[in-house]
């Protein structure tokens, strides 16, 4: 049932006071589907810093607080027509409400009371429609489960795909017989340094395969510095490498919620593609998911094949666009249809911000 006397305050991040980021924490334990590094005060925070166009709703019901709508805006006429999108932009991988599990609202309501004319939304995490908001279920998210630990997981992938647990063994003898004997290191101490040399190698493959640079925003690359330069158990920057000899051959930048690591930024030296240095470095990193506190990996949306071959189970992810339904809405969404037409006619690759 939704609560007739809802209210709902507009602030930016940094005016959130302890006692309601511990509820928000409260919030996230509370609910599987939102234990991410993304829906933390702790991300939200670093978009504000980075952009100055990051507020979250502060939603009550009399004195208690009920929800959280962190949101952000992509340029000030953006926030002057009250078009908005999810806080961290293109670089989040999980979107939507943090709520108690018993919350309740449409989407229309809660963004009337948030003042918004429409919110644009992708990488909907599964869940969100428990709160009675409207989701097209359109995508899939895989996760591989470790809460049994490696050891229990690489027994199970060996009876469910054999030929798959063979074959990188055999590269992994290949990859030692090429290059040198692998090391894998992985740190959640991300220097300036190696921060840079793991975006190098990602713009280097954004532009070999002609996808949308994410780092060509100059705020997106400021984000990932402030994540870096702040790190907190729940949401810290990480980095694995593998190298072998003297060549960096793969590398993995992602955020950290406690146990749970989202799968963020992935790339290797298309050089070595023969031995699958992405491959392997990922089978190592869950090799070594006991010593470095690993419970599951969520790769986020999209299909690719190694998520396929090393996940345990699906997520469904959705897209939505939330509107006030009023006459301000019509002009906000006119204007982001405007947008999406001119990026999808000059960058096909890129994603609707």
């Amino acid at each position: 049932m939704i609560a007739p006397d809802l209210r709902a305050e507009v602030i930016q991040l940094s005016a959130l006071g302890a006692a309601e980021v511990a509820i928000w924490y409260e919030m996230l334990a509370a609910s599987p589907h939102l234990q991410r590094a993304f829906f933390t005060p702790a991300f939200a925070l670093a978009c504000e810093r980075t952009t100055g166009l990051a507020y979250v709703a502060v939603v009550t019901e009399g004195a208690t607080i009920r929800a959280f709508l962190p949101f952000q805006f992509r340029t000030a006429w953006h926030r002057r027509i009250r078009l908005a999108q999810r806080i961290g932009g293109g670089l989040s991988d999980n979107a939507g409400l943090i709520a108690w599990p018993d919350f309740r609202i449409t989407a229309t309501r809660l963004l009337r009371l948030c003042g918004l004319a429409a919110l644009n939304l992708n990488h909907i995490m599964d869940g969100q429609d428990r709160f009675g908001l409207d989701v097209n279920w359109s995508d899939i998210g895989y996760v591989t489960d470790l809460t049994g630990g490696p050891d229990a997981y690489f027994t199970d992938l060996l009876t469910r795909n054999r030929d798959f647990v063979r074959d990188t063994e055999r590269r992994q003898r290949k990859i030692a017989t090429s290059y040198g004997p692998m090391v894998i290191r992985e740190t959640d101490r991300v220097t300036k340094p190696a921060l840079a040399g793991v975006v190098a190698m990602k713009r280097q493959h954004y532009q070999r395969t002609q996808v949308a640079d994410a780092f060509e925003a100059p705020g997106n690359l400021r984000l990932i510095e402030t994540l870096r330069q702040s790190p907190v158990p729940e949401c810290g920057l990480v980095l694995a490498t593998l190298e072998a000899g003297d060549m960096m051959l793969a590398q993995h930048l992602g955020l950290r919620h406690h146990r749970i690591l989202s799968w963020w930024f992935p790339v290797y030296d298309v050089s070595a593609q023969g031995v699958s240095p992405g491959r392997l470095l990922l089978w190592q990193m869950i090799r070594n998911a006991t010593e470095s506190g690993v419970g599951l990996i969520d790769y986020g949306a999209g299909e690719a094949q190694y998520k396929r071959q090393f996940s345990t189970t699906t997520l469904r992810m959705g897209r939505a666009v939330w509107s006030a339904a009023n006459a301000r809405s019509l002009l906000a969404q006119a204007w982001q249809s405007m947008e999406w037409r001119l990026r999808a006619s000059s960058r096909p690759n890129a994603e609707p911000g």
